[in-house]
């Protein structure tokens, strides 16, 4: 895979210059957001935000279960699943291995982005939920590795299948799976809503670099 390689380096450079190119320029919008946007979760998920007590158990598990769902080994799981599926079938099988790619160097480019802008997660008290945790924070992980999953099937579909109807379905059920994997991150307090927007945004290069590097081959 020379030509995704290329693809890969050439992104994550891109990437990760014009991020700290904009850093200055956007630092000051972004922490104001983060703010605001952080005081929302707090008061959805505690019925006392300011000693972040009472936590609504319900809703803190609705957005475990979407951590969860965009976590490493469930993604991996739906690659591996998606590629056995579509060993087996004779339409245009090789398409459905774009998803477990794309999401596969994904992760290499959250592994390097994390440690180029070496960002601390939110402080958060001893016994929460991923207080242990010690990578960097921006870009959210979750957010781009989903992103470049779920809205590469949409791709897939369509190529595969050449439905344009069926490729918007699967594109609506992605976008609701990648909202609820920002949210839950934001939620349960291990990112800044600002790490997740970068990873979406770093997701939506990749998704295209993907599909331009790989379709042609596939």
């Amino acid at each position: 895979m020379p030509r995704l390689l290329l693809a890969w380096l050439l992104t994550t450079l891109a990437i990760c210059t014009g991020f700290r190119g904009a850093k200055a320029y956007v630092r000051e919008h972004m922490l104001a957001l983060d703010e605001t946007l952080r005081e929302s979760a707090l008061r959805l998920r505690f019925r006392d935000p300011e000693n972040e007590s009472g936590d609504r158990v319900g809703w803190t598990w609705f957005f475990r279960f979407w951590t969860n769902f965009a976590s490493a080994p469930s993604l991996l799981f739906w690659s591996f699943a998606l590629a056995i599926w579509a060993s087996g079938t004779q339409n245009s099988p090789l398409y459905f291995f774009l998803p477990g790619l794309c999401f596969a160097s994904s992760m290499a480019i959250s592994f390097v982005s994390k440690r180029v802008f070496k960002r601390a997660r939110p402080a958060r008290k001893v016994g929460a939920f991923g207080h242990k945790m010690r990578d960097a924070s921006f870009p959210s992980g979750h957010s781009l590795t989903a992103f470049c999953f779920w809205f590469t099937l949409a791709f897939a579909v369509f190529l595969a299948t050449g439905s344009a109807f069926l490729a918007l379905l699967v594109g609506v059920f992605a976008l609701l799976i990648v909202l609820f994997t920002g949210l839950s991150r934001v939620y349960l307090g291990v990112h800044f809503p600002s790490d997740v927007f970068g990873g979406y945004f770093m997701g939506l290069v990749w998704c295209f670099v993907c599909y331009f590097a790989l379709a042609p081959i596939l």
